[in-house]
């Protein structure tokens, strides 16, 4: 009698499995490709990294995609990576090279004088704040914190705080930021670009440029984006006690009574270093990054149409074109996004 129960189990246990591994590859195939498109559009690095060898620190590593991508690198020498390890809701790591080190750990609990890597020339910053819904498995059971903004933004500092503390004079920093714009009047959009452009002030500050690339194959219908700054000034962030502005905002994050995230003050002291003319550069590299997703959101829903409007089988003449309309519709959906505002 107890034998079907069994089966139905083992059955939804191999199938929830099947779906975890389905979900790690297609995770480290997109940090794969993702790489690539950063090292095309950055000249591969050249002039940014050591032609004689770098390092590198990738935080939130697993499953190894921007790693693998980087020890490929002919100049890549060694690499370290920290990860939060599977049996506590990361995800399993596929990587397996010698001149890489692995360090397992949360993010959130670990300090930099608990980092292994020592002095790097790019850090990688990818890490996702591990609610059950996106834990590997769903079986993340580390820190909580009050709110979905209180742990984005808590783990991003956290980055941060860790990757700077290793990076090298001239090193490169890239992560991951998300931005979708709402209503003027809406509470949350006002805080959240608050927020933006007091991190983006003191990236400006630190690095010698800070540049957004936007992927159009990977996440192009999402909110995300990957910025790449290069050309760290080391002095700078020692003399103004970067790395302690760093710390206390993130263990603000994490101790906060606060509930509402809304009434967050995140790096208010960056406000001494903003200026007019960087945050309109700044707004304009956010408005750039939210019509390039509105431009794939936008012909993703016309092509999806055309393909249920058109016929099953269909004879076409060598003289006609079928994709001519949706390139000339493609085309008026950019020139019409692409205008400024008002």
């Amino acid at each position: 009698m107890e034998q079907p129960l069994y089966n139905e189990y083992a059955a939804q246990l191999a199938d929830q499995q099947y779906r975890a591994q389905y979900e790690t590859e297609v995770h480290f195939q997109k940090c794969f490709g993702v790489m690539d498109e950063l090292f095309e559009a950055h000249d591969y690095l050249i002039g940014l990294v050591p032609e004689n060898g770098f390092r590198f620190l990738d935080l939130g590593c697993a499953p190894g995609g921007f790693s693998s991508y980087l020890l490929q690198d002919a100049r890549c020498q060694m690499g370290f990576g920290v990860t939060l390890p599977s049996s506590l809701g990361g995800f399993p790591m596929r990587l397996r090279c010698p001149n890489f080190l692995l360090q397992q750990g949360d993010l959130f609990e670990l300090g930099p004088q608990d980092l292994v890597a020592k002095e790097v020339h790019v850090c990688i910053c990818d890490a996702q704040y591990m609610r059950n819904e996106v834990a590997w498995d769903e079986k993340y059971t580390g820190v909580r914190c009050r709110s979905k903004q209180h742990g984005v933004w808590a783990l991003l500092v956290k980055q941060f705080w860790l990757g700077l503390s290793r990076l090298l004079p001239g090193g490169m920093l890239i992560f991951r930021f998300g931005w979708r714009d709402g209503p003027p009047e809406d509470l949350a959009t006002v805080w959240y670009k608050q927020c933006t452009l007091r991190l983006f002030a003191l990236l400006h500050d630190l690095f010698a440029q800070v540049k957004d690339v936007k992927s159009d194959h990977f996440n192009a219908l999402q909110s995300s984006f990957y910025v790449c700054c290069s050309g760290f000034d080391r002095r700078k962030f020692e003399d103004r006690e970067v790395a302690k502005l760093l710390g206390n905002t993130f263990n603000y994050l994490v101790t906060t009574r606060i509930g509402d995230p809304n009434q967050l003050e995140i790096l208010q002291q960056v406000d001494s270093i903003r200026t007019s003319e960087l945050d309109e550069n700044i707004t304009q590299m956010l408005d750039r990054i939210e019509k390039l997703r509105l431009i794939h959101e936008q012909s993703r829903k016309w092509h999806e149409r055309w393909e249920d409007q058109a016929p099953t089988v269909v004879t076409v003449p060598p003289s006609y074109q079928p994709l001519e309309g949706y390139q000339d519709r493609t085309r008026q959906i950019i020139t019409q996004l692409l205008k400024p505002k008002p």
